[in-house]
């Protein structure tokens, strides 16, 4: 078992709402904090559960069709959730190259939206999949600093704009894990 705490960030890679080309709601990149918990059940297989949490900006910019320039409208931060579980896949290297251990893996999880009340947005809870890789390389005996990106993907369902959009969400982090 090891236990991990991270800091990072959240890169939203999509618009996260629009009205053809007049209106694009967007999410800002943030700094993330988040915790996993990693169970390796054999030398190279593990389930992670994992939760993070975030405070992306909301940001809805505004395009008259007559050519002028975009209007950018700050709506204020939206409490950025996800949960999930992962299966991960270490390989085993040989030899010195033993201190360097990286992973792969594919979840699925949990991301929840609370949007400001000015946003005129309902809070939002969608089910994601999700693909990491990432690396522990030995500190010690029993810590480890983790390196991890992945990607969450969801649907978003933007009442009121166009149909649901396809969202990436890139989460970058940097950890301590300890060995349990």
């Amino acid at each position: 078992m090891e236990l991990t705490g991270y800091i990072g960030a959240v890169l939203p890679l999509s618009s996260f709402a629009s009205q053809g080309d007049t209106i694009k709601v967007e999410l800002s990149t943030k700094q993330l904090f988040a915790a996993s918990l990693d169970y390796w059940f054999s030398g190279s297989w593990g389930i992670q559960v994992m939760g993070g949490y975030a405070q992306p900006e909301l940001t809805v910019l505004t395009v008259d069709p007559e050519g002028s320039s975009p209007i950018s409208t700050d709506v204020g931060s939206v409490d950025f959730l996800h949960a999930e579980a992962t299966l991960l896949y270490r390989p085993r290297l040989p030899g010195a190259k033993a201190a360097l251990l990286p992973y792969f893996g594919v979840g699925a999880g949990i991301r929840s939206l609370s949007f400001p009340d000015e946003s005129g947005s309902q809070d939002s809870d969608d089910i994601t999949f999700i693909v990491t890789a990432g690396s522990h390389i030995k500190l010690g005996n029993r810590v480890y600093l983790r390196l991890d990106i992945r990607d969450l993907i969801s649907s978003f369902d933007s009442a009121g704009l166009v149909d649901s959009r396809l969202q990436n969400e890139f989460l970058i982090n940097v950890g301590l894990g300890i060995g349990l």
